[in-house]
């Protein structure tokens, strides 16, 4: 079995230590939004809007993998987003104004779900259903190790170097780690498992896109203030809110953690589902708590861990919904993401200074509770691959026929 080889072991672990660079990138920029902002000359709303102009740079990523996914091995699509991804990291840290800092941060959102996406379905390919949690949600663990690793070394740097620092560093390791793609990567053809097949959405799957995009909003629009709020209810340092930041990014690990462990168990859709209710309780509990440090702090661990708990169960959940157009959905959940991030993003900052965090927080707790919503109304047995056996990628799990 692929899954089982020493060479898919190396494949594995190069593209999770990649992600966790992209991610590193991704990850440091909401928690050190206000010093972003000074460093540009810039309101802290249009940092946020930086923010979603990533986001929505990732909206035509089905279009990209319809048109270059057909005859072109994965780890071609997979270098393509390494490339793009350091090119627009450099870009960002070779210039100090917004227009500069505007042009990086398309790229890189055009990079990072091209990247993503290919690596899941490249992954996933090699991998039966039954099985496919576990190694995607190691795939995932890069989300909060990002956090956790990117939050400290991004206030040091910050701190020491200024704003771009941070963005020098992982643009030249980004850029290294493109190189390697060739002797690390099998090659194999586009059209794997279907990596280019037709695809029709139906109740269930377009659901699932629906939910991912509300329950990626609230997430999103409480990120991007929480450093406004440690920094501006605390008065905390870049360095200390960084550190902030590692209790948060322990909370997604567990999350991720808690997919790789239970998912194919208990099943990826409860998994889902688990994730969502879990969150809308953590940010209904910071709504309440949120005047002090330490009452705040521990409910929004337990949102994060929710969050991720949804996200990363929705991966493989996804990946054979449609199995023989795997690539292409994939890349529709990114827009689902990636929509409901742009709008958190550029909501939240509005949302904080007009409101407070305790409204962004309640506004998380509805978008979450309607995001279970539409995933109960979209069922889970007609038309969804992911809750029968298909050929050629593996048993689905009974628990969740």
């Amino acid at each position: 079995m692929p899954h089982r080889s020493v060479r898919f072991r190396i494949s594995l672990g190069y593209l999770t230590g990649l992600r966790l660079i992209i991610n590193t990138a991704a990850r440091f920029v909401s928690f050190f939004l206000p010093a972003i902002a000074r460093g540009l000359g810039i309101p802290l709303e249009r940092a946020g809007d930086l923010i979603s102009i990533r986001w929505a740079a990732g909206l035509p990523t089905p279009l990209f993998m319809a048109a270059m996914s057909r005859g072109r091995p994965r780890r071609n699509l997979i270098g393509l987003g390494l490339g793009l991804f350091a090119l627009g990291s450099l870009t960002t840290a070779a210039t100090n104004v917004y227009v500069g800092a505007v042009i990086g941060f398309i790229m890189m959102g055009v990079a990072k779900p091209l990247f993503d996406v290919s690596s899941q379905a490249y992954l996933a390919d090699r991998v039966p259903y039954e099985k496919r949690g576990r190694v995607l949600g190691i795939f995932e663990l890069t989300w909060a190790g990002g956090l956790l690793v990117g939050a400290p070394l991004a206030g040091w740097m910050i701190r020491a170097w200024g704003w771009r620092s941070p963005f020098w560093l992982l643009g030249v390791l980004v850029a290294a780690g493109a190189l390697a793609v060739g002797s690390l990567l099998d090659k194999d053809t586009g059209d794997v498992h279907g990596a280019a097949g037709r695809l029709y959405l139906d109740r269930t799957s377009a659901a699932l896109l629906v939910a991912s995009g509300l329950f990626s909003m609230a997430a999103e629009l409480m990120f991007v203030v929480l450093g406004a709020w440690l920094e501006d209810s605390f008065g905390l340092s870049l360095v200390a809110a960084g550190g902030i930041a590692v209790f948060i990014g322990l909370a997604e690990l567990s999350g991720e953690g808690a997919v790789t462990a239970f998912s194919d168990r208990i099943g990826k859709r409860r998994s889902v589902f688990a994730g969502m209710l879990t969150s809308a309780a953590g940010f209904g509990i910071f709504a309440a708590s949120s005047g002090s440090l330490a009452g705040g702090v521990a409910p929004i661990m337990l949102a994060y861990f929710g969050f991720e708990l949804a996200i990363v169960s929705s991966i493989p959940y996804a990946s054979e919904i449609h199995p023989h157009a795997r690539a292409r959905f994939l890349s529709w959940l990114v827009v689902g993401w990636s929509l409901g991030r742009t709008f958190g993003s550029a909501i939240g900052p509005r949302l904080y200074l007009g409101s407070g965090i305790a409204a962004a927080a309640l506004v998380a707790v509805a978008l979450n509770l309607l995001a279970m919503a539409v995933l109960a109304w979209g069922g889970s047995a007609d038309g969804a691959a992911a809750e029968r056996s298909v050929p050629n990628s593996g048993q689905a799990e009974e628990s969740e026929r």
